[in-house]
């Protein structure tokens, strides 16, 4: 009989043991999830935006230069990603610190639509995947400053941001992974210089 009762306490405390510890297990893995998958969305906005803003410099004030941006944007992520996208803000950032000023051009990706079709001026046309509007005067693409004088040798070069913001949705919403939050990166550099004859 005390052998019996034994192993009746053994099997109760293990049962204990395992209701204690089940939810601190059951939270690591989940924050493990959680937090790898919002690493990857840091990691999409890094990559976007860096890519972004190499797009920029080498489109220099070209007329479609914001439109090369989002539609190489549009083919490097995925469809899901883009969904996700709440904007992409390019602008002239500040030479003496790469702060963002109050004008910028702000693009919005219309779920659904094509991602590599933008059209100029302005988007919004029918199929088009992306609409543009200026925010605070806008920066306009033939204003961007790509100019390099042989004579005086100086140079007017912009330096080009490309900012991305991002909707991160928690995907368990279990504990302190409720709710969402945005993922917001920006990217400068300065502009490449237009080919002049000496």
């Amino acid at each position: 009989m005390g052998r019996y009762n034994r192993r009746n306490g053994q099997k109760g405390a293990t049962l204990i043991e395992a209701a204690i510890i089940m939810p601190v297990l059951l939270l690591v893995i989940v924050g493990i999830l959680e937090i790898g998958l919002a690493f990857k969305d840091f990691l999409t906005v890094s990559y976007i935006s860096r890519e972004g803003a190499r797009i920029a410099a080498l489109a220099g004030d070209d007329t479609a230069a914001d439109c090369a941006i989002l539609t190489g944007i549009g083919e490097l992520i995925t469809q899901g990603d883009l969904a996700r996208i709440q904007e992409i803000q390019i602008y002239k950032a500040d030479p003496n610190t790469g702060n963002q000023g109050a004008s910028f051009n702000r693009a919005v990706y219309s779920d659904g639509e094509d991602a590599t079709i933008c059209t100029e001026p302005i988007g919004g046309q029918v199929g088009d995947g992306w609409t543009i509007t200026y925010v605070g005067g806008g920066y306009v693409p033939t204003s961007r400053g790509v100019a390099v004088s042989a004579t005086s040798g100086g140079f007017s070069l912009d330096i080009i941001g490309v900012r991305v913001i991002l909707n991160r949705e928690w995907v368990t919403g279990f504990g302190p992974f409720s709710g969402s939050m945005a993922v917001d990166e920006s990217t400068i550099t300065r502009m490449e210089p237009e080919v002049y004859a000496p």
